[in-house]
């Protein structure tokens, strides 16, 4: 016998007397018993099986081989049943899709982790059966053991519907709490977003209320149907337990005491000095306002001027510009675009941790102000790439759409957004308080072209939380099905032409070259 074999056997006798400790000792460490049972059973067998002099008495070689193919037998069908008896104790998915579409979102866990009570899922179907429901009813009990669900066919359980007050098919009734003392609400779409923004108004005890300014030509609030409306963004903010009013600034004294946010999104008529006045007052009473820039109209450059100087007070500089960055089309090379790519955050918690892309079509600058005035925080929360430049000669970008970097230019990376933190008390306006202002240079950034590309939804959901004090809500919402597609900066279409057009075709030359001189010789 062996000096391995021998091993083996030692080895799987202290596995094996291990598991029986674990198992007796420590009753709550079942897969340490498992591990080290199914451990030691096969180095036992390979002791056994190492060991021939020990079946020298059996009759002949095919006695032999037959004792090796039972004792194989048994340990393959051992290492079965072990193996989906930990699976079944330990079960664990994999989820190889790019968005992880199959896996709750990094919001919707964050959501569970902060239930106070239970939650149940009550999900009306015909004849109690949907498998989609089903699947993503158990994504949420496989991330929380506060959660459960159950089928229900409204025909053979009327009495359920009346209660949860059920009128139409595929609808699913979330419980949070008891049916005696807890809250709930129907859900008619079936997807992941809608159940989790269900439950956010559920556990959430803070009104959110948005003000949108609806005076001076911005986005529609309203419009969910043409491209550069903002029903997109409303619908996002309700679907998260925002409130949504459309509000005048030119016909109110102060904006109104439930609003949490004030939305200035891109007027396109320039703001009233009451209004301007209205803002700025707002924000020295410690309100919080988001506030988006459309590019500089070279025709009426007075347009958001107004608006401009008003966060230039608070430490933001809105430049005459448009950002121009270069993108790759396959087989053209790079050419002039409008619309930068963002992959470069700042470290605020809004962006904190944030690696997806955004898209900031149609941006101007907005740079700190260096120096900032005392009693201000400035941060910037995201910047365009290397390759882009700030574009000051807007009449010819316009008129014949072509841009060239030149002197009067600003080399990337720009800045595009900031966020603005104001202590009320160092800066003169109050005894105490705090002043939030996110500001992007976009506002297409937003509209129902662009919400939904990359991840601006997460970003302009992270800018809302922040500035409500919502640390926990600050994250990745859940992601849907969509083509797949890839955008290549310069410097990644530089490499993949180099690996694909100039170094494969190299190395099948020098290849085949190489297979010729040896058949040559």
């Amino acid at each position: 016998m062996g000096r391995s074999s021998v091993l083996a056997g030692l080895l799987g006798l202290v596995l094996l007397i291990f598991a029986v400790i674990d198992y007796v000792a420590a009753p709550q460490f079942r897969f340490f018993f498992l591990l080290n049972l199914v451990a030691g059973v096969f180095a036992i067998i390979i002791w056994a099986t190492s060991s021939r002099a020990s079946f020298t008495s059996m009759a002949g070689r095919r006695a032999r081989y037959g004792a090796n193919a039972a004792i194989y037998s048994i340990a393959f069908v051992a290492l079965l049943v072990a193996v989906n008896y930990i699976s079944s104790k330990h079960h664990y998915r994999f989820d190889l899709t790019a968005d992880k579409i199959f896996t709750l979102s990094p919001q919707s866990e964050k959501v569970l982790q902060n239930i106070k009570k239970p939650i149940k899922f009550y999900g009306f179907f015909a004849g109690g059966l949907n498998a989609q429901a089903q699947q993503l009813y158990e994504s949420y009990t496989y991330a929380s053991p506060m959660v459960s669900y159950q089928m229900v066919d409204p025909d053979k359980h009327p009495e359920l519907a009346d209660r949860y007050k059920v009128s139409v098919m595929n609808t699913t009734h979330i419980q949070y709490g008891s049916d005696e003392v807890g809250n709930g609400t129907n859900v008619t779409d079936l997807n992941e977003s809608a159940i989790t923004n269900a439950i956010i108004r559920l556990v959430t005890s803070v009104r959110k209320v948005v003000c949108v300014a609806q005076d001076e030509g911005e986005p529609d609030i309203d419009d969910s149907q043409n491209a550069n409306g903002f029903g997109g963004v409303a619908t996002a903010m309700q679907g998260e337990g925002f409130d949504v009013h459309k509000i005048s600034l030119s016909t109110l004294a102060a904006p109104p005491a439930e609003c949490s946010i004030l939305l200035v999104a891109g007027p396109t008529r320039p703001l009233l000095q009451h209004e301007l006045d209205l803002i700025d007052n707002y924000l020295k009473g410690g309100g919080s306002a988001f506030v988006m820039f459309r590019p500089p109209d070279p025709n009426d450059p007075n347009t958001e001027s107004g608006l401009a100087k008003l966060v230039g007070e608070w430490g933001v500089t809105a430049g005459n510009d448009i950002i121009v960055d270069q993108v790759v089309r396959m087989f053209e090379g790079p050419a002039l675009g409008l619309n930068p790519l963002i992959d470069l955050y700042g470290q605020n918690p809004i962006t904190a941790s944030f690696t997806q892309r955004t898209v900031f079509p149609m941006t101007r600058s907005v740079e700190p102000t260096d120096p900032v005035k005392p009693g201000l925080n400035v941060e910037w929360l995201a910047k365009t790439s290397t390759t882009s430049w700030a574009e000051t000669d807007l009449k010819d970008l316009f008129e014949h759409q072509t841009a060239k970097f030149d002197a009067s230019d600003r080399k990337g990376p720009i800045t595009v957004a900031d966020a603005v933190s104001g202590d009320l008390k160092t800066l003169g306006y109050a005894k105490t308080g705090l002043a939030r202002m996110v500001i992007f240079g976009s506002t297409e950034f937003a509209d129902n072209q662009y919400l939904d590309n990359f991840f601006n939804r997460d970003f302009f959901m992270n800018s809302l939380e922040w500035m409500i004090g919502q640390g926990n809500s600050i994250t990745i919402r859940p992601r849907v099905m969509e083509p797949s597609s890839f955008a290549l900066t310069v410097t990644q279409f530089g490499i993949v032409f180099a690996l694909s057009v100039l170094l494969l075709p190299e190395l099948l030359i020098i290849m085949g070259i190489a297979v010729w001189w040896e058949r040559r010789t």
